[in-house]
């Protein structure tokens, strides 16, 4: 399954990085796709980018303080949620507490980062695959480390 990572600055960027290295190696049917490093150079990164937003069904915005009203990320969570039964958008929250979060985003249930809001990410993308992880089984990848 292919999510879109959503990020406007370098902390946004950082973190989206992070998710996109590492997501795949706690649930290997997830294909993170991130505009820093999925564009090829010399591509057309507006075509490429209007193809990812209109076959993904399922994305994290990374948001911080500074890039909540961002234009492009807002327009990427629009483009995300174009359908109400099957979509799902998640605002990955960096130093912000879901209250602080202003709509349009604030619409959509958000986790912030931390070990709990972590997990539940990880298990909101695993009840959405055609072959989900049970958390019973050993090595499942459902539990895992965190630190700050």
């Amino acid at each position: 399954m292919k999510i879109f990572l959503s990020w406007s600055g370098k902390q946004s960027k950082h973190i989206a990085s992070l998710l996109k290295d590492w997501i795949p190696d706690v649930l290997q049917e997830v294909q993170p796709w991130m505009s820093e490093h999925d564009i090829k150079a010399g591509s057309r990164w507006s075509k490429e980018l209007g193809e990812q937003l209109s076959v993904c069904d399922f994305g994290i915005l990374t948001i911080t303080q500074q890039n909540q009203s961002a234009p492009w990320l807002l327009f990427e969570a629009g483009s995300l949620a174009k359908t109400f039964d099957e979509a799902r958008v998640i605002p990955y929250l960096i130093g912000l507490k879901p209250t602080d979060l202003e709509f349009p985003l604030a619409q959509f249930q958000s986790v912030e980062v931390t070990k709990e809001g972590t997990l539940k990410l990880i298990q909101a993308l695993n009840s959405v695959l055609k072959k989900p992880v049970s958390s019973e089984e050993p090595g499942s990848g459902l539990t895992f480390e965190y630190s700050s």
